[in-house]
């Protein structure tokens, strides 16, 4: 039976796009909203405040050393359950927070559930159950993130702005207890005999498969790896800046309404940009894709520093979005087309790691321009130049089709 017609692959799908929606959609990209109002609460700067994405993504950084080691070896229906629940609890916990320290214990937890049941849990088990359009699948999941945000940035701007911050985390963590734990608790994280991965017509062609490619340290003796790993760092540091961008539209003397219709803007951008570069991978030379929109990247933060209008901070803040599907799609896309499925979450969670790292020295350092400046034009300037570093060092090391298969089939 060709298993082209099996429908589990497309039950694991669903729990991924759910996972994408509440995990990146509210989880990550909604907590720029809560920088202004905490830090009056408080009456500290942007920076210290910031300080708990900071203290998030360098937990995020160091778990992802060894997390996909654990995925490999633990229950993932186990695991990712675990996670979620940790990550709720750490969410209503902040609705009694009375001080940062708090908020830097809370986000540290959430930081060290993150990379297991978000950051890596998507391509996972998509890597495992899609062996065909794994970029088109991959594109729609990972860009649902992008309507995630693009609906509740709005949604928890009003709670915050009618009921306050505090109310803002009781629903963010409702939300995450309620809808991603029993996904969690019903999902099988690999394919067996009687599930096989889409794709695949017998379980031979499937481990041949799941074992053809590179090992982690084969992969470090390839300059491919190290570009990968560079836009990985520089983009990853781009998306901690889109934290901040609501701050700065109201810095630029626009309400916070507005801010969060801008970031709205963006992740509907990002939605699309994930969802047609995964499909326009699976199709078409990845040099020419990732030309197009690291342009898109670039115009999109110049936009941000020239723009004052409202609208037009919208239509940039778009064209900024569809950018971020390099970083999300395209790079774990490369990392299993370039080294194969054989260790995949492995070298995934290792570059995964260097740029949660980047993540979150961006978070604070983006807060810190701002305090010294009182504008974000500077962090926007970095961010696209970093668009324009990525692309020149992939350009320079993807491999054609044709000489990838060659050195695959060498290490089999």
């Amino acid at each position: 039976m060709n298993n082209k017609r099996s429908i589990y692959p497309w039950w694991v799908f669903i729990a991924t796009c759910l996972i994408s929606i509440i995990g990146f959609g509210l989880l990550v990209n909604t907590i720029g909203l809560f920088f202004e109002p905490v830090s009056k609460s408080f009456g500290v700067g942007r920076a210290s405040v910031s300080l708990m994405g900071t203290f998030q993504n360098a937990a995020a950084a160091i778990t992802l050393i060894f997390a996909g080691k654990i995925m490999s070896k633990v229950n993932l229906r186990w695991l990712l359950t675990g996670c979620f629940t940790i990550i709720a609890i750490s969410m209503l916990s902040l609705t009694q927070a009375h001080s940062l320290i708090h908020f830097y214990v809370a986000w540290i937890i959430i930081g060290i559930c993150q990379p297991i049941a978000i950051t890596l849990s998507i391509p996972v088990l998509l890597g495992n159950w899609f062996n065909q359009k794994l970029g088109t699948v991959m594109g729609i999941a990972l860009g649902l993130s992008a309507v995630g945000g693009t609906f509740f940035n709005p949604i928890i701007a009003g709670i915050i702005t009618n009921n306050g911050w505090r109310s803002g985390y009781l629903a963010e963590g409702l939300l995450i207890l309620i809808i991603l734990v029993p996904t969690a608790l019903f999902l099988q994280g690999e394919p067996n005999d009687k599930h096989l991965a889409y794709g695949e017509k017998k379980v031979q062609q499937q481990e041949k498969l799941e074992n053809s490619g590179f090992t982690l340290r084969q992969a470090f003796k390839m300059p491919v790896f190290y570009a990968i790993a560079l836009a990985m760092i520089v983009l990853q540091y781009v998306s901690g800046s889109v934290q901040h961008i609501s701050g700065h539209i109201v810095n630029i003397g626009l309400p916070l309404t507005t801010g969060a219709t801008v970031v709205s803007g963006l992740m509907l951008g990002a939605a699309a940009g994930k969802i047609s570069i995964g499909y326009l991978l699976d199709r078409f030379n990845a040099r020419i894709v990732l030309f197009c929109y690291s342009l898109f990247g670039m115009i999109g933060w110049l936009g941000q520093i020239f723009l004052n209008n409202g609208n037009l901070l919208i239509g940039a803040a778009f064209i900024l979005g569809l950018g971020q599907g390099i970083c999300l799609v395209a790079l774990p896309y490369l990392i299993r087309d370039e080294f194969g499925a054989k260790d995949y979450s492995n070298i995934l969670s290792i570059i995964n790691m260097l740029g949660a790292f980047a993540m979150s020295i961006s978070v604070y350092v983006d807060g810190l321009l701002f305090d010294k400046t009182a504008s974000y034009n500077l962090g926007w300037w970095i961010n696209a130049l970093a668009y324009l570093i990525s692309f020149i060092a992939l350009f320079l090391t993807l491999k054609s089709q044709k000489s990838k298969q060659s050195e695959i089939d060498l290490t089999n």
